[in-house]
């Protein structure tokens, strides 16, 4: 009971996905689903696996961007592009095994932070993702101008994404007023208070002074990471777009974009393994509104987990040559 317990958040994930799939196996007719896949133009499913890798690309970009702003001239080539690839490439495989689809964050931490220290990994990574999380909003608030059915479902977002705001907020507050009256690397060292706990003081303060750096850069910077994180939302759609158009369908762009922007918040919800039933449930519901049978759309939803998880096997394999380095 107590190892139950202990490993209580990984089994309420794996028992949601379990039942969502589970849900899925007895509502879909599999023999449609695997007719749908023979008819498939393998052009097309070729388009989609170079659209991950270049979505991919996109956010890379932005994350070397973020990661540079915080290192001095001279330690920037120790975190070159071709090794953020690598470490993110991980992430992506890290993906596949740990909660929601934000999982492998904390291991693309890891690596980075052998090489950068801890604060500016988290600091980078952390951005990176806030970025995308505020590019998700613009979208589907921009979409919603355009389709009517779609804004019950902003307002779900907009609440999501903003309690993640407000959190964030409250913990840059938090930092400020410890830094003000202690400073950052004042006295931390009172004994009410556990050792751990100082750590993780020192830490958050040490993240929270990088991430307030990011002020400094030029409005053209700026321009470029909001770029950047709207470029990767419109490739996941471009991604969906082709896997549609591979069985024939062609779904109106903006409805297309609105969906898989909401799928994505609801995805990043810690909830599941890797998304994992949660994706393929949302498929079904919010294509059906556009007249998408359920097996065409979990045949997308499958499509579009296999394709990512093929590419994030590159992953397993720099993974294994990290291990080798530090063996």
């Amino acid at each position: 009971m107590a190892l139950l317990w202990k490993y209580k958040g990984i089994f309420i994930r794996v028992l949601g996905s379990t039942y969502l799939i589970f849900w899925i196996l007895n509502k879909i007719d599999w023999n449609k689903v695997i007719g749908i896949v023979k008819e498939g133009s393998p052009f097309y499913f070729l388009a989609a696996f170079v659209a991950i890798q270049l979505t991919v690309f996109s956010s890379i970009v932005k994350w070397k961007m973020l990661v540079d702003s915080s290192l001095k001239a001279d330690k920037k080539r120790d975190a070159s592009f071709l090794k953020l690839g690598r470490l993110y490439y991980i992430g992506l495989f890290f993906n596949n095994f740990l909660p929601g689809s934000v999982g492998g964050d904390v291991v693309r931490v890891y690596y980075l932070g052998r090489m950068t220290g801890v604060p500016i990994a988290t600091a980078s990574v952390a951005f990176e993702r806030i970025t995308s999380g505020i590019a998700l909003v613009v979208i589907a608030v921009l979409s919603s101008f355009s389709i009517e059915a779609a804004r019950p479902y902003v307002l779900t977002t907009t609440l999501v994404l903003g309690l993640i705001l407000i959190l964030i907020l409250l913990v840059g507050k938090l930092i400020k007023t410890i830094k003000s009256r202690d400073g950052i690397h004042g006295k931390t060292t009172d004994i009410s208070m556990d050792r751990w706990f100082t750590k993780l003081i020192k830490a958050l303060l040490k993240t929270g002074e990088i991430a307030l750096n990011y002020r400094k850069e030029h409005f053209i910077w700026w321009i470029k990471i909001i770029m950047l994180s709207l470029l990767f939302q419109v490739g996941l759609a471009w991604i969906n777009d082709l896997l549609f158009l591979s069985i024939g369908i062609d779904i109106p762009w903006i409805y297309l974009l609105m969906i898989i922007t909401l799928i994505s918040v609801i995805t990043m919800l810690p909830i599941s393994l890797n998304g994992l039933g949660v994706r393929e449930s949302c498929y079904v519901f919010f294509f059906k509104e556009l007249g998408v049978s359920a097996e065409t759309s979990l045949t997308i939803s499958l499509l579009f987990f296999i394709f990512v998880s093929i590419s994030s096997l590159a992953g397993g394999l720099f993974w294994m040559a990290e291990r080798g380095k530090h063996s």
